[in-house]
């Protein structure tokens, strides 16, 4: 092996040693680099992912800060505007609670009122009644047949206000406790047959007649006094917003499973838009018709219902022959 060949191996040897520590100090460092870049963005989704689960405390590191210095930054830029919007929604939903809390007192109060207000206006018109019936049973003297009609209309008009004071009382009652049903084996025929006959004299006024049709002749299980509630509440209600010299039918059907009470008047009906909230709190038509109304009947009846694990609901026709039906369902 001659000097040049010698030379030339020396000189390869040193040029591919230096290379090869050349290139393993860069591989060190690009891996030192790698492990950097690693960790920041490690750090970068762990702050993400705790913001993601309510933690608002989390905050990108020093090492992320120093990897991803403007994506770190706007990170915790939106974690303190975060922060911010979220103590805003505390505080209006503080204000807001404040202000519920004191809506819900004064309705508390417009509820005491009430029906504090309808329970003391219950024994006079309770007297009333007692004195319109020695009146016609001629307890204080033989009437004429004029003195003996108008009486009978203020005994109906009596019976009316009876029946509204009730409801509102009930209502009350609903309000402040759950209701809490007594149920017997009864006979439903002779439950809304004597609805009727009580309720007879207030459509008579009017010279609206009610009709009753019946398929049904099995005993259910039930509240009577709640059902009979709810059967006053309706026929009162069809022979408010009925024609004079018209009528009202009743009827009582069934299927396999169920049984319903249709209660049927003709002559005004509810529009499209209105009967989804018929049976809402306060919700009345009445006043169109010039007709007194609280809104608590229909809302009452189907409290009463739905206790029952029944439903209540209406049909109403504003073509042809206006009619408006109200059906209860109840279980067999």
């Amino acid at each position: 092996m001659n000097a040049y060949v010698f030379a030339f191996l020396i000189i390869f040897q040193a040029v591919f040693i230096v290379a090869f520590v050349y290139l393993f100090i860069r591989y060190t460092n690009l891996k030192k680099t790698f492990s950097k870049y690693q960790r920041g963005l490690c750090g970068l989704l762990k702050t993400i992912n705790s913001v993601r689960y309510g933690n608002l405390f989390e905050r990108i590191n020093n090492e992320t800060l120093e990897v991803f210095p403007k994506l770190s930054k706007s990170v915790n830029s939106m974690i303190e505007s975060i922060v911010d919007r979220e103590d805003m929604i505390k505080e209006y939903q503080n204000d807001l609670n404040k202000k519920i809390d004191v809506l819900t007192e004064v309705e508390e109060l417009k509820e005491d009122f009430v029906a504090t207000l309808t329970h003391d206006l219950k024994v006079p018109i309770l007297a009333e009644k007692n004195m319109l019936s020695f009146l016609l049973d001629n307890r204080f003297g033989e009437l004429n047949e004029k003195q003996h009609q108008a009486l009978m209309h203020l005994k109906n008009s009596n019976k009316e206000l009876v029946e509204l004071v009730e409801i509102i009382l009930e209502t009350y009652k609903l309000n402040e406790t759950k209701i809490e049903l007594n149920k017997e084996e009864i006979d439903a025929n002779r439950l809304i047959e004597t609805t009727i006959e009580e309720m007879r004299p207030i459509a008579d006024t009017d010279n609206i007649q009610i009709n009753y049709w019946t398929e049904y002749q099995e005993r259910i299980k039930l509240d009577e006094f709640y059902i009979k509630r709810v059967l006053k509440n309706l026929i009162l209600n069809a022979i408010s917003f009925s024609e004079p010299s018209s009528k009202i039918d009743v009827a009582l059907c069934n299927n396999d499973k169920n049984i319903y009470i249709k209660i049927t008047n003709y002559g005004k009906s509810i529009k499209k838009e209105e009967l989804k909230h018929v049976f809402d709190k306060y919700y009345t038509t009445a006043k169109k018709f010039r007709k007194v109304g609280t809104g608590l009947g229909l809302y009452l009846s189907n409290k009463i219902v739905e206790a029952h694990k029944g439903k209540i609901f209406v049909e109403s026709n504003e073509e042809n022959e206006k009619y408006t039906t109200f059906i209860i369902e109840l279980s067999r």
